[in-house]
């Protein structure tokens, strides 16, 4: 059974009877424990951690604050740590039912709300700055990124008697009123399940359900390398130190789990994390609201 009909069945079980946003999102995150240790899934509850930074939607606020995710995904090919990738994903719920189809399908007109603040942020990806003292990453965390997939939207939708999962890279949503007002409509302006490539990178623009999102999974499609980020052109020692704090963190909590390990050795940062660094190794790792990695 590939990775995206588990996670597909066992989100539909872990989302009946669920209502709002927030429980919704908890029954996504406890769906990865389907893969058993192939992902690792942890919840940091009550962590509204913030950003700042330039606005560049042409409206609103100049210096907006808002969160800047709701999940941060990891993912990489079962022996090749050194291709894992990352998402910085946000969640919202919409009541319309979506089309769904391993091939091809034109997107929308369906729409969801969303903080068009937090779209700027993962859409146009400027450098960030914390807005809160336990809080601190890198100031390239988007900025450095090589594909736009670094930040992206997941929204729950109907589907039955339960609820399935459309993924789509944030800049490929559209405000359809871009005002003043922090909340507003963002509609799905890109078709689904299609590929292109970015500085010889595939990613997938948009998935339509738990069953299409697996399978992009599984061919790294979702989220930009991570290799980049930490010592390309773009690269900082504050990312290799942020991350490794958060992969220590969920070795610590997780000993059991192969995959922080892993990630440490081929992301090439086991050294880093045996420095004796005080900035590394004190006091918490101030990740986003939720952290999944996932081995495929």
């Amino acid at each position: 059974m590939t990775t995206g009909f588990k996670l597909k069945r066992a989100f539909f079980n872990e989302s009946k009877g669920k209502i709002g946003e927030i429980a919704l999102f908890q029954a996504f995150i406890r769906a990865f424990n389907v893969l058993g240790s192939d992902a690792l899934a942890k919840e940091y509850h009550g962590s509204r951690y913030q950003v700042t930074f330039n606005a560049a939607r042409g409206a609103g606020r100049p210096t907006p604050r808002c969160e800047l995710c709701d999940v941060m995904i990891v993912h990489y090919p079962a022996n090749n740590a050194s291709a894992a990738r990352i998402t910085f994903n946000q969640a919202k719920v919409t009541t319309k039912a979506l089309s769904c189809s391993r091939s091809s399908i034109a997107a929308g007109p369906e729409s969801f709300r969303a903080n068009l603040e937090q779209w700027d942020l993962l859409s146009n990806r400027p450098s960030i700055n914390p807005a809160t003292k336990t809080f601190n990453p890198p100031i390239d965390l988007l900025s450095g990124a090589i594909l736009p997939s670094v930040g992206t939207f997941g929204v729950f939708y109907p589907s039955g008697a339960s609820f399935d999962f459309a993924y789509f890279v944030a800049s490929e949503l559209t405000p359809l009123t871009n005002g003043y007002r922090r909340s507003g409509t963002l509609q799905w302006a890109a078709p689904l399940n299609v590929t292109r490539s970015i500085a010889g990178h595939e990613e997938v623009t948009g998935t339509c359900c738990l069953l299409t999102f697996g399978d992009a999974l599984e061919q790294s499609q979702i989220g930009t390398p991570i290799m980049p980020l930490l010592y390309g052109a773009a690269g900082s020692a504050q990312m290799r130190g942020w991350l490794t704090r958060v992969l220590l963190s969920l070795r610590r909590e997780h000993p059991d789990s192969q995959l922080p390990d892993e990630l440490l050795s081929g992301l090439e940062l086991r050294s880093v994390a045996e420095e004796r660094n005080p900035i590394i190794h004190a006091g918490e790792p101030s990740p986003p609201r939720a952290v999944i990695l996932v081995r495929t």
